[in-house]
């Protein structure tokens, strides 16, 4: 059961007192981290009934934590478990199915594990602004001066929302930017909202926030906001509103640390994360929630702070790090190694989960990708040629896995000496897959760039020359420091200096 609602529409509540009626008997476990689902599998065996806990639900998701097969585990032994969890509606909108097309390369891994764990749950929408029955209802409760005030807020504001004072608390962090006011608190928070914002759900020490703070103050203005001093500053951020005991900006202590209030990370028009932020969050983050935290700085543009993650990730044993790295021309190991551990990790998936599971496919695709890299064409083409049948019967001909097994067949061919053939092949593959994803697509941009160096290295450096003009031309949309722009630029400056005429 997933009960899904944007922050403080009360889903938390909700699912707690659900629970509490209708499962009074059932033990309660909640995992405080994604690493405690597996450390809870690890005892699983003597298990009653139970209700496993999972508030946010996106802090468990993906690679170490609640995939499918964890999830089979949990509950293919225990037909009397019941997962309970809740998810804000911007974290669950990232899964649906209509944003498949938005996803490439380094995300992919971590959306498709969430996604396949999603499709499971029987989903609750709760709407923040309740409906006019239950605002006629709460009115008979009048007398409790808390819900007097929250129907006060009229229907622009949820109940639940009022009740949790989301309104007032955003407004206190606008206006804490104004020059004497609060502005160094206000600075706090950022820093705190916006680790949540990358993926880090976790306390922050006061060291750390003092240490961030300072470059979202400087943001905003420096010195000219005249801040406050760092304790003032802590104090203010922590100060409940009125009435005494709702939620403050922060919540926490010095003992645990302090973490943003839910409320606030998703408001609209938040400035970019400062690529500090991402480098911090990353080394203090264990390695699988830094894998995920890693694929959402790198789809932001901070490239720098995710190639040690992805190098982390994949001596961790996480097969797409290491493909990612391979892409990346930083390859973590050779190519027969991890030719083997795809294998093994293919093997594994199929026994649990099927030969035509979507995340076997994607093992499969792993493999001939490595395949390919050990010089083994042949094999890899076979590999590429019997996958892409198969991805198709299950997803379709234009999905993202099926279009790049076609390149990768492509890739083969040409690589294996049949050049005429491959290329003929090649630019088909790109046709298609530009057709089906637009031609700014990475994937897109990722295999015109793999045709020129395949050009290159078969010695035919004057069609290579034409077809880099273009398409520096055609990524000049994207960051001087986005990964494909510097592979890009770093290949046009050697054929601009080869002694070959075009």
């Amino acid at each position: 059961m997933l009960l899904v609602g944007e922050s403080t529409a009360g889903k938390t509540r909700a699912a707690f007192e659900a629970m509490r009626l209708l499962l009074p008997d059932y033990s309660f476990l909640a995992p405080s981290t994604r690493e405690a689902v597996e450390v809870l599998l690890e005892d699983w065996g003597a298990i009653g009934d139970c209700v496993v806990w999972l508030d946010d639900l996106e802090r468990f998701l993906g690679p170490g934590g609640l995939t499918l097969s964890a999830l089979h585990r949990l509950l293919a032994p225990h037909p009397r478990v019941v997962v309970l969890s809740t998810m804000r509606s911007h974290e669950y909108n990232r899964y649906r199915d209509r944003a498949e097309h938005d996803v490439t390369g380094v995300e992919q891994d971590v959306w498709r594990q969430g996604r396949s764990v999603l499709r499971q749950a029987q989903v609750v929408q709760l709407e923040r602004r309740w409906t006019v029955p239950e605002r006629a209802r709460t009115r008979v409760l009048q007398a409790d001066p808390r819900l007097s005030r929250a129907l006060a807020g009229g229907e622009r504001f949820g109940v639940a929302e009022m009740l949790a004072a989301g309104p007032e608390l955003a407004q206190a962090w606008q206006h804490a930017w104004v020059p004497g006011h609060h502005p160094r608190g206000a600075a706090l928070v950022a820093a705190a909202v916006d680790a949540r914002r990358a993926g880090y759900h976790r306390p922050m020490p006061a060291d750390v926030l003092r240490r961030l703070h300072d470059g979202y103050l400087a943001r905003h203005g420096g010195p000219e906001l005249r801040p406050e001093s760092f304790h003032e500053a802590l104090i203010w951020a922590l100060a409940p509103t009125v009435p005494a005991g709702a939620n403050s900006l922060l919540l926490g202590d010095a003992a645990q640390g302090y973490i943003a209030f839910d409320y606030l990370i998703d408001l609209p028009a938040q400035e970019p994360i400062l690529e500090a932020l991402w480098w911090e969050v990353l080394e203090r983050a264990p390695v699988h929630e830094a894998y995920a935290i890693a694929c959402n700085a790198w789809l932001a543009g901070s490239f720098e702070p995710a190639y040690p993650t992805f190098r982390r990730a994949a001596q961790a044993g996480i097969g797409q790090a290491e493909g990612i790295l391979f892409e990346l021309g930083m390859p973590l190991r050779p190519a027969e190694e991890a030719l083997v551990s795809a294998r093994r990790r293919l093997n594994a998936l199929r026994r649990e989960l099927g030969d035509d599971h979507e995340d076997c496919l994607m093992a499969e695709s792993e493999v001939a990708t490595f395949t390919a890299h050990c010089g083994r064409y042949e094999e890899a083409l076979h590999l590429s040629n019997e996958l892409a049948h198969k991805a198709a019967s299950v997803f379709g001909s234009e999905h993202r896995l099926v279009l790049g097994v076609k390149f990768g067949a492509a890739w083969s061919t040409f690589a294996s000496g049949a050049q005429h053939e491959g290329l003929v092949m090649l630019d088909a593959a790109v046709r298609e897959s530009t057709r089906v994803l637009g031609p700014r697509d990475m994937a897109v941009l990722d295999r015109r760039w793999w045709i020129v160096q395949l050009l290159v290295d078969a010695g035919r450096v004057g069609e290579a020359k034409r077809r880099i003009r273009a398409l520096e031309s055609d990524c000049a949309f994207l960051a001087t420091n986005h990964p494909i722009t510097v592979r890009v630029r770093r290949l046009a400056d050697v054929l601009r200096h080869s002694s070959l005429d075009p």
